[in-house]
């Protein structure tokens, strides 16, 4: 799931992807959403990113497409219109969707839309998210990725120019499935936060701000994590945790030292599967925004907003 403003209102729209494509709710901005829109995509959309791909100042959707096993994956690029409706997906060729891939592809803007071959760059067994940050300080992005045929996070620091450097590996949970990035503790150097479904945790890694980062401090987060975002979400000062998986939406109250309250469940959703973090209603407050994957129907998006 992703938060963007799609028609221009000022208001945080969501995109979310399903069965079917990629789901976009425009926002009202007082925390309810318009009737839901969907685009095609790939095949089996897995994720959503958003940003302005062809510098036209309209937000576009990238969407990675899972339903290439044995096969090479595709990226499907949906060029926005600026009022909250979408071109047809243009798709790119990724990495393999073997079982086994252990590699993260990187496709460089052309700045109309289109993108240059995939580079590869290998990284953990089963990687199936990627986060992006400046984890060394150098000003450069590096990526974070999470493996969850390994257990652990992949950290390939960036070179500047498109490239990045041997990824190294730090230990997470059991099936790592999700990474953010964010300064946990407060000390200015970014820190990694893992969900962990198969162990029922989200990990917490401590940056060193040199691009390591020190063993995972592990904190209970319901049953099967699915998804894990970073923000103050109680106006303390201090970051947040919020995951979302088999228990519902549960919430981890920072102590603003790289340590977490025990875990609140906020909601008790069905099969929620991904979160994104927004003002939705224009109060100031962070809110959360639920994609609900097996609630009534597979086909479809449900989301709820909680502030």
């Amino acid at each position: 799931m992703a938060v963007g403003d799609f028609n221009g209102d000022g208001r945080p729209d969501l995109a979310a992807v399903g069965d079917t494509g990629v789901s976009v709710l425009l926002g009202n901005g007082d925390g309810t959403f318009r009737q839901v829109r969907t685009f095609g995509a790939g095949s089996f959309p897995s994720s959503v990113a958003v940003s302005d791909f062809n510098g036209d100042g309209r937000m576009d959707l990238a969407v990675a497409n899972a339903g290439c096993y044995d096969v090479p994956c595709t990226v499907s690029v949906l060029l926005g219109n600026g009022d909250g409706t979408f071109q047809p997906a243009q798709s790119f060729a990724a990495g393999s969707g073997a079982r086994s891939v252990a590699d993260v592809s990187v496709l460089l803007g052309n700045g109309d839309g289109t993108f240059q071959p995939a580079r590869t760059f290998g990284v953990g067994s089963g990687p199936v998210s990627v986060a992006m940050g400046d984890v060394n300080g150098d000003g450069r992005p590096d990526l974070a990725v999470a493996n969850t045929g390994s257990n652990d996070v992949s950290v390939l620091l960036g070179n500047g120019d498109g490239t990045f450097q041997p990824a190294r590996n730090f230990a997470a949970g059991s099936g790592a499935f999700s990474v953010a990035v964010g300064d946990v503790n407060g000390d200015g150097r970014p820190d990694l936060a893992v969900a962990n479904p198969n162990s029922h945790d989200v990990s917490v890694l401590l940056g060193n701000g040199d691009g390591t980062f020190q063993p995972a401090r592990t904190f209970g987060a319901g049953t099967g994590p699915y998804s894990v975002a970073v923000s103050d979400v109680n106006g303390d000062g201090r970051p947040d945790l919020a995951a979302v998986g088999g228990t519902g939406v549960l919430v981890l109250l920072g102590n603003g030292d790289g340590t977490f309250q025990p875990a609140r469940n906020i909601a008790a959703n069905i099969g929620p599967d991904s979160l994104a973090v927004g003002d939705f209603n224009g109060d100031g407050r962070p809110d959360l925004a639920v994609a609900d994957y097996y609630s009534h129907n597979r086909h479809q998006s449900y989301f709820r907003v909680r502030g």
